[in-house]
């Protein structure tokens, strides 16, 4: 082989997955932002004397942002070409936020700011997920799933390397350093991101697609559905899990701390592997498989004496229902023409970011009834639901597609 030819043998594989590590990279940037919420709202609520009102008001202002700005972005993405400077402008809204904390002298300023970077993490996920199913289309899993491990990578370095910043600075200095990646990182994924090809969709034939394809495609609208019953299943998990830990098992922070991040670590690395094995033996076999294993690992915790078994558990609840996640999305995607791919994303994070928030509070009722092991036992349901409904969706859809494979 001459010195050319391996030179183009050994480019190959960096030409075909450049664009699955360009958008990981900026995907784990997106997740960064993040540890403000987890370790610098509290600095900022005590230097600026906050209500604990005022510092929920301003998680609620990003959620509220993050499902407003999923939808525009969503059919931003399908709508024509120039997905890249949409990615690069989201990460951009994230990088200013943050320097716009770190300004901030009121509440008022600081609800702007957050809200900015609810829209840009709210706003990123429907055109990159857009851009990788449009260029892995034969592994379109796989490259969603490491998408969401690159994700929960940045939920994990986040909050560590903040927190090691902060023995160093105080918060808005922190803050003026945690703009740089989001900058940096949007601006060289704007100008160097360009697809070679992209989807130009006019405006008729786009809503025809709409109506047609997603509003009245059942396939579509019940895998959102699931995906939806499972995301109420983490958002109840991560809440209450913890409590369960803490109060009714009396553990330390450090012993709670050990068996979350047993359930985080295979959460982080779950969603690439379970992209690997739907890629090859079929979306609904592993949604409904990792459906009902999320219900027995889920109502088997509270039998659990402390030790390995109890951590066993907590790996396989992020073994399985933290993976679903990449695979009901390219799902959904299969359902539906590819020129409608980014509103699909769009509609998936918009609704589990508007329902999501009710599975709390039902836990916590159960729990003021009936104590936390009842409450962590009861949010089985939700996987239980959506393995059920998935059986439905799957039962009504026959027809060939990879996203209905047996």
């Amino acid at each position: 082989m001459s010195r050319v030819e391996t030179t183009y043998a050994m480019a190959r594989p960096f030409a075909a997955w450049g664009r699955l590590a360009a958008n990981s990279i900026a995907h784990t940037t997106e997740h960064l932002f993040g540890a403000v919420v987890a370790v610098v709202l509290p600095l900022i609520a005590a230097s600026l004397g906050l209500s604990m009102a005022q510092a929920g008001a301003l998680v609620s202002a990003r959620s509220l942002m993050a499902a407003a700005g999923s939808m525009p972005c969503g059919f931003l993405a399908d709508r024509g070409r120039g997905r890249h400077w949409l990615v690069g402008l989201c990460l951009v809204l994230l990088g200013m936020a943050s320097l716009g904390l770190s300004l901030s002298a009121s509440f008022a300023a600081l609800a702007v700011f957050m809200a900015m970077s609810g829209l840009g993490g709210g706003g990123f996920h429907p055109p990159s997920l857009a851009i990788l199913s449009s260029r892995y289309r034969e592994r379109r899993t796989f490259a969603v799933g490491v998408h969401d491990s690159s994700g929960n990578l940045g939920e994990v370095i986040g909050p560590l390397a903040i927190g090691f910043l902060l023995t160093f600075l105080d918060w808005r200095s922190a803050l003026q350093v945690w703009a740089v990646p989001g900058l940096v990182v949007g601006v060289a994924y704007a100008l160097l991101g360009a697809e070679a090809a992209a989807p130009a969709e006019g405006t008729r034939e786009y809503r025809r697609v709409l109506w047609n394809e997603v509003l009245k495609n059942r396939t579509v609208l019940g895998l959102v559905a699931v995906s939806t019953l499972r995301a109420m299943g983490q958002v109840a998990l991560s809440a209450f899990l913890p409590l369960y830990l803490s109060l009714h098992l009396k553990l330390g922070a450090g012993a709670t701390g050990f068996y979350m991040s047993v359930l985080f670590f295979f959460a982080g690395t779950a969603p690439t592997f379970a992209g690997w094995i739907s890629d090859r033996f079929g979306r609904n076999f592993l949604i409904m498989l990792f459906s009902l294993a999320s219900v027995f690992a889920i109502a088997a915790v509270p039998f659990l004496e402390t030790g390995w078994p109890l951590a066993a558990a907590f790996g396989a609840i992020g073994l399985v229902l933290w993976a679903l996640r990449p695979v009901l999305i390219t799902a959904a995607m299969d359902a539906a023409p590819q020129s409608v791919s980014g509103t699909i994303v769009a509609f998936i994070f918009t609704a589990n970011a508007a329902l999501s928030f009710l599975a709390p509070l039902a836990a916590g009722l159960v729990a003021d009834a009936r104590g936390l092991p009842a409450a962590v036992g009861s949010i089985a349901l939700f996987p239980l639901l959506a393995f059920g409904l998935a059986a439905v969706v799957f039962a009504r859809s026959r027809g060939p597609g990879a996203g209905l494979r047996s």
